[in-house]
């Protein structure tokens, strides 16, 4: 015997009562009808990317910004719309995306969409479910101890210079008597001053913030970034070989070339020069710094927007 609708099993459920469970949800949920508009954008969505259900509904999800991006900052729609794709094949999907959040940075978020078949066995929308899927814990301090040793960068909300000269020296200390490989990436972003003279320091302190949050939201939770001075950042990766390096660090490059500020006359966005670098037998604080430094500078030389492993010739 097949068997029945959930719903029927239960007397005299409204029918609304799906949108009160839907709204319940810890997971962010959107359902979109057959022409890609918004039509459901509960609580939990509007927690997680800070757009509230006026701001999304009645809109197609093919907005700009696009509001989900792949690990290579390409945009999932128009040409590789999720929604599309599930309707068309009547098959949910699941992926690793990155969400857009209403302040400009990028969250990684993993996304499941679903058909909604109709009873003719027609496509006629889509539902999507997406949840958090960055660390739980990104810092090792819990910011109030932070800012109580002052290792904490206010503007920023990450920890500080001092706080990321401190690590440093134990990650080095702990190389030396156990082997553990650690990578550092410093970052700049690009053309800085020419931002904050165009666009005036407010808005030039916004993108240092938005920046940082689109870093500090990408890592995993046992790597650090800290920021380092002005429109400079240091992020150290525990535990991880040059090729791994280099897929991070530019996977943090696009995201942060993804994502925006709101200034008064748009969306603003930079990128960022990056030089990466393991840790070497001699190495001190000083000589890993500098020679990531290097590099990032080496990035800049290149064209800017590109991570720098090794020192090379333009055009090779």
């Amino acid at each position: 015997m097949a068997e029945k609708p959930i719903l029927q099993l239960f007397n005299k459920v409204e029918d609304r009562f799906v949108d009160w469970l839907l709204e319940q949800a810890s997971d962010g949920c959107s359902i979109l009808n057959q022409d890609k508009t918004f039509i459901f954008w509960n609580k939990a969505a509007e927690d997680l990317t800070g757009f509230k259900k006026e701001e999304i509904l009645s809109k197609s999800c093919q907005i700009e910004p696009p509001l989900y991006t792949d690990a290579d900052g390409q945009s999932l729609c128009p040409e590789n719309c999720l929604c599309e794709q599930t309707m068309k094949n009547k098959q949910p999907k699941i992926l690793d995306v990155f969400i857009r959040n209403k302040t400009g940075y990028r969250l990684p978020v993993k996304l499941r969409v679903f058909p909604v078949i109709n009873t003719d066995g027609q496509a006629v929308g889509a539902v999507e479910m997406f949840s958090n899927s960055s660390p739980a814990v990104t810092i090792p301090l819990r910011v109030p101890e932070l800012e109580k040793m002052q290792l904490l960068d206010i503007d920023t909300g990450i920890p500080n210079q001092l706080y990321m000269e401190m690590y440093l020296k134990n990650k080095i200390d702990e190389y030396h008597k156990y082997g553990l490989p650690f990578g550092l990436i410093y970052t700049d972003i690009d053309n800085f001053n020419k931002l904050q003279e165009r666009f005036g320091r407010f808005n030039a302190a916004k993108l240092v913030r938005m920046v940082a949050r689109t870093l500090y939201k990408n890592l995993r939770y046992l790597d650090v970034v800290a920021h380092w001075d002005n429109e400079e950042f240091l992020i150290c990766l525990l535990n991880i070989d040059e090729n791994r390096l280099d897929i991070v660090a530019n996977k943090l490059r696009l995201l942060v070339a993804e994502s925006y500020i709101t200034v008064e006359t748009g969306l603003l966005s930079s990128t960022v020069s990056m030089g990466a670098t393991l840790i070497q037998r001699f190495d001190t604080v000083e000589s890993l710094v500098k020679r990531a430094e290097q590099l990032m500078l080496h990035s800049k030389w290149l064209g800017r927007n590109k991570v720098s492993l090794t020192f090379t010739q333009k055009g090779t």
